[in-house]
């Protein structure tokens, strides 16, 4: 009794999976990376076919921003990416509706017959990638480590970079992404999932560009400027890492905003003013404006005109250390002397012309 009704079982199955299917993907959100697609059919249809099974002959349609791929036992047998109907055809599901011979509905009787009625042979699995453009992860902060260099005053430091950015992505090779990451689902793979994995080397990548293009090191103002070749950096990198672990590229890489923190800011802006008094010519004008200032604040008041004295004393200090060898600037004879009392200037006395305070 088993082998008749395995037998009367291979024969039903085997009528049910004659009819040709016709399947067909809805629009695919932007949250969907890939969904399984099943055969399209309505209560009055008698279609009853297993969902397992894709009859040679089947229509698979594609719409425009998607891919589809048939998956026979595990593997990759039929890829369609241009948009349209397509036939599909493989040789193991032969149909009595597609030209099928009674050789090949034969050996499809045996298998099912030898697997106990109404299990096929073989399972076939159809699904639907997005490849469209697709929103990936924002980056507010992200710290980098990039080297400054300003041969005009001889820094050369490594800073950190705060930088923000974003980038958008597609699914380019959808059979990679299969094989590598997802692998057979009975639903849907979201992005979420991919994010997960794709964020982090990402990030790696924005840090791997950013010092290929600093390595030589430049200006903090010469930062804005590298931006299209770190951009180009990225998209290089990308195609080099993830296209081929994941099949993904990037569609576009930008960034919104960067800066170095303020403690490094003031770190170089102190380095590049120090810097300029080694120019002689330029510690006279450092000079001169400091002595007009302290005689501005000395005709304000008595701290003031203290406060100008002080600030005069140390551009003297440096303007006499830089230009020691050179003897380009003899500070003695440059800088005026104020009383300390009421900030008028001296001649020279021992006592101030003007309030008799000991010089």
């Amino acid at each position: 009794m088993g082998i008749i009704k395995a037998a009367f079982a291979s024969a039903d199955s085997m009528a049910r999976d004659q009819y040709k299917e016709y399947f067909y993907c809805d629009a695919i959100p932007a949250d969907i990376i890939m969904k399984r697609a099943f055969k399209m059919s309505s209560e009055r249809s008698d279609n009853k076919g297993s969902d397992d099974i894709v009859t040679d002959g089947s229509i698979i349609a594609v719409a425009d921003g998607e891919y589809a791929i048939v998956v026979s036992n595990g593997k990759v047998i039929a890829e369609y990416k241009e948009s349209g109907p397509h036939t599909f055809t493989s040789g193991d599901t032969g149909s009595v509706f597609s030209g099928g011979n009674l050789g090949t509905l034969g050996k499809e009787f045996g298998k099912r017959f030898s697997f106990g009625g109404d299990t096929p042979g073989v399972v076939h699995r159809v699904y639907y990638f997005n490849t469209k453009e697709m929103p990936g992860d924002s980056f507010s902060g992200a710290n980098i480590p990039f080297r400054i260099k300003d041969d005009n005053t001889g820094l050369d430091i490594d800073c950190t970079l705060s930088v923000s950015g974003g980038y958008t992505y597609r699914v380019a090779n959808p059979k990679v992404i299969y094989k590598q990451m997802i692998g057979n689902i009975e639903g849907v793979y979201r992005a979420s999932y991919l994010l997960k994995v794709m964020t982090a080397e990402v990030k790696a990548i924005i840090l791997e560009a950013f010092g290929m293009v600093s390595a030589d090191g430049m200006r903090a103002s010469k930062i804005a400027e590298k931006l299209p070749e770190i951009e180009n950096k990225v998209r290089e990198l990308t195609k080099e890492k993830l296209y081929e672990k994941r099949g993904i590229e990037l569609v576009s890489f930008f960034v919104t905003g960067f800066c170095l923190t303020e403690k490094e800011s003031g770190i170089i802006r102190n380095i590049q003013q120090t810097a300029v008094l080694k120019d002689p010519e330029m510690a006279k004008a450092a000079l001169a404006a400091a002595s007009a200032h302290a005689l501005t604040a000395a005709a304000e008041n008595g701290a003031g005109a203290m406060m100008g004295v002080a600030a005069v004393s140390a551009v003297n200090n440096t303007v006499s250390q830089n230009t020691a060898d050179t003897k380009a600037v003899d500070t003695a004879k440059m800088i005026p002397k104020f009383c300390t009392e009421c900030g008028a200037a001296l001649d020279g006395g021992k006592f101030c012309r003007e309030c008799g305070h000991k010089a």
